[in-house]
């Protein structure tokens, strides 16, 4: 039977749990930040185009995982509170049972190690195209073009981009956010000799492009079809790349990519170096997710040494609260393992009194009404469930050639923070003034994509993904080689 305490009540586990969700709640943003990112990323981990990554990184998620209200109402925060409910579902399924607590506190325990020693740089130095001004340029501009889709009218368009607005051919400004398909702007660049598919997700514009190269075409020859995008937008653009790319029409053709996802398959990813280029920043959570990769995560988190972390850690406010969630978690799982025994013994001594009972009058008390057909539907299920567990997930890529830009320190020696009063491309994230920049150095890396398998979790894994921090290393590059352009007009 059961055993009872002194009171004659069972063992209670609700002010555990209690006690979990408090402490929980003493964390700073930049723990609950990096699950919000994670679970948001699971839907991109199981969709091979990745179209389905995420405006919730922009949106800010330090407001959803706070949501104490459940993500009701009609706002934005209700869609992304959505986009994380569901992306947590998905890692469920395809990964197995992962409690949200062993999750939570697994990411804010290694994040915070990340923090005091970030890791090394992946790739190697590329020095020679660091110094290079004229590639320089090119990859701001096209990143500056890539920024200015999260616009949503020809005049901003054409502030960002710096091109006039009689120069987009076609724009889908705002589509239905329930969707999760952002805009897209077709646009003729003249100074570069493009025509420019700028692109947050994805449409029929083939005939736009096509409408686009017939009109320059006729006062510039050789045009080029350049493809650019940040996050989702750059998987998508890739892919859309390499579907024009088997047309002759559109044998000319550059792919852009910024904080692009991990999408492809290593075959596909290498396959396209010769015309998909791919930035991204070193604590960006995005270009390494994937569903092998978020194995490998909870490998980490189950093997994580706390001994290791505390002389690390040990003493900064915020591991101490990791720490006092994690001795509530164990505790709890303790009493609910003993309450778990408890109800089998219960069960079991139950069960033997029944049958004592049955045997003594001669009738049955409880029947199996199972037949062998339901007996062998069950062992079909079983063995369904087995094979799909058997089943492996083919690790997924970014595209392209890979360039890794990273700073030191990290996130320029600031914490993500959130802005108001500015467009939501820059609401969030790291942005250093004058004098804070002087004391940031960045380095640019050239990267294979098996170099970028492991998940990094920092507290800069989301604000590494924003456009606004690549602006910040491309700049830096910039400022510290020979300028592009200047001088005199010719005579």
């Amino acid at each position: 039977m059961a055993s009872l305490d002194a009171n004659g009540s069972a063992p209670q586990l609700a002010a555990p749990i209690n006690d979990r969700i408090e402490n929980f709640n003493k964390l700073n943003w930049k723990g609950k930040l990096t699950v919000s990112t994670i679970v948001v990323c699971g839907l991109a981990a199981v969709s091979l185009a990745g179209v389905k990554l995420v405006r919730g990184l922009h949106g800010g998620m330090k407001k959803v995982v706070s949501n104490k209200g459940g993500g009701q109402g009609g706002d934005d925060s209700s869609l992304a509170f959505n986009v994380v409910a569901k992306g947590f579902s998905t890692v469920q399924s395809h990964i197995g049972p992962w409690s949200f607590e062993d999750l939570t506190l697994g990411l804010a325990a290694i994040s915070k190690v990340t923090e005091k020693g970030p890791p090394h740089p992946p790739g190697r130095p590329c020095k020679e195209i660091a110094q290079n001004a004229n590639f320089l340029a090119r990859v701001q501009h096209w990143r500056s073009m890539a920024e200015a889709a999260y616009t949503c009218d020809p005049a901003s368009f054409s502030l960002q981009s710096q091109l006039p607005e009689s120069t987009i051919v076609a724009a889908e400004w705002n589509p239905c956010q329930n969707t999760l398909r952002p805009a897209y702007v077709v646009c003729i660049d003249g100074p570069y000799g493009a025509v420019v598919l700028s692109i947050r997700g994805t449409s029929q514009v083939v005939p736009h492009i096509k409408r686009a190269f017939e009109e320059q075409s006729k006062s510039q020859k050789n045009l080029k079809l350049v493809i650019t995008g940040h996050s989702m937008g750059a998987a998508v653009g890739v892919m859309a790349g390499m579907k024009l790319k088997e047309s002759s029409e559109f044998s000319n053709l550059e792919c852009w990519g910024f904080s692009t996802p991990a999408c492809v398959t290593l075959e596909l990813a290498r396959g396209c170096k010769d015309f998909a280029t791919s930035f991204i920043a070193h604590h960006d959570v995005v270009p390494r997710f994937s569903i092998t990769s978020v194995e490998r995560l909870r490998k980490r988190i189950c093997d994580f040494d706390w001994d290791h972390a505390e002389k690390v850690a040990g003493g900064d406010d915020d591991w101490c609260n990791i720490k006092s969630v994690a001795e509530k978690l164990k505790s709890a799982q303790e009493t609910s393992k003993k309450m778990s025994n408890s109800i089998k013994e219960a069960e079991e001594e139950l069960g033997k009194q029944v049958k004592g009972v049955s045997e003594k009058i001669g009738v049955p008390l409880c029947e199996n009404n199972s037949t062998d057909e339901d007996s062998e539907d069950k062992n079909r299920n079983k063995e369904e469930e087995k094979e799909e567990e058997k089943k492996e997930h083919p690790p997924l890529y970014p595209p392209g050639r890979l360039f890794v830009l990273t700073a030191d320190p990290p996130g320029s020696g600031k914490m993500p923070e959130d802005r108001s009063g500015i467009p939501s491309s820059r609401s969030s994230g790291t942005y250093p003034t004058f004098e804070e920049a002087k004391k940031v150095t960045w380095t640019l890396n050239e990267a294979d994509q098996e170099d970028l398998e492991e998940i990094v979790i920092s507290p800069w894994c989301v604000s590494d993904h924003m456009l606004g921090n690549l602006g910040e290393g491309i700049g830096y590059l910039q400022r510290h080689c020979q300028p592009a352009f200047g001088g005199p007009p010719p005579l």
